[in-house]
């Protein structure tokens, strides 16, 4: 059930997303507004995301298979990686044209870029609203995103009510290459999150030293041989552990066990695999 409804509202996000991007394409070029089509760019790129994210909603709750032991949740990557050259395709050919731009600037329809800008506040705001509420991680990364492109559309607003009062032409291309230089900041961030990923780096979140600190004095704790932290996509974590203790009995080796997942599941690990060895061995 958690599934399905979190499938929908990212669905109906997708849908918005969609169909207001085509219509702020054909907008871009009746304005002949780069700001509005290298926001388009972005949309896209947006769109691609998050139909992707609904994908990966839905085969997110799969069972590990023999192919696929750890199981699906990798798979995100495939979309991370597919948008970033999306995003940046499109933002180096905006780039492009904003220099020609730049080097002579061309009238543009600022009364037509600010309605296209409040509708795409509007469209923008709606998705946002049907993703925010879900308690689903997947649908709260898609809902900053699309906030993020509300934000872009608020600075084409501002900068076509500036125009409609004051002949500055060259604006449109300056926040062209601002909103571009923008976009491709943020996905060279998500590719270094996303291959930190695929090489098994220790989550951002996670403080590792200050981990295999607190696991050292954990009771029963002689030390600690082996501690490895990594993610399987950013949101579901894992750790293997290989310990010493004195402890003799079962019931007490259990018991360290069982305290051991309770402090990963503090710094937000939810798997583990926790070897114990007798000291000396």
């Amino acid at each position: 059930m958690h599934h399905e409804g979190a499938g929908s509202n990212i669905l109906a996000a997708f849908f918005l997303n969609l169909t207001f991007t085509i219509v702020s394409l054909i907008g871009g070029w009746l304005t002949n507004s780069l700001a509005i089509i290298s926001d388009c760019v972005h949309d896209l790129g947006c769109t691609l995301s998050i139909g992707l994210a609904w994908v990966f909603e839905r085969i997110a709750g799969h069972r590990p298979t023999a192919r696929f032991s750890f199981g699906y949740r990798r798979f995100t990557l495939l979309g991370a990686f597919v948008s970033a050259f999306i995003l940046i395709s499109g933002a180096s050919v905006v780039l492009h044209e904003c220099f020609d731009r730049l080097a002579s600037p061309q009238d543009v329809d600022a009364d037509g870029m600010m309605w296209f800008a409040l509708a795409a506040i509007v469209f923008k705001g709606l998705a946002v609203w049907r993703t925010w509420k879900g308690a689903s991680v997947n649908q709260r990364m898609v809902a900053l995103h699309l906030l993020g492109d509300c934000l872009g559309w608020v600075a084409v607003l501002i900068a076509s009510c500036v125009m409609m009062f004051v002949d500055i032409p060259m604006l449109d291309p300056i926040l062209s290459v601002c909103i571009s230089l923008y976009i491709l900041y943020n996905v060279v961030r998500n590719l270094i999150t996303a291959f930190r990923i695929v090489l098994e780096g220790v989550p951002a979140s996670v403080d590792y030293e200050a981990l295999r600190a607190e696991v050292a004095v954990l009771a029963g704790v002689d030390a600690v041989q082996q501690l490895h932290v990594w993610s399987m996509d950013n949101e579901h974590h894992m750790a293997q552990a290989v310990l010493t203790t004195s402890l003799s009995t079962l019931a007490d080796v259990e018991q360290l066990k069982a305290s051991l997942r309770a402090l990963l599941a503090q710094h937000g690990i939810t798997q583990s695999v926790i070897e114990v060895e007798k000291s000396g061995e």
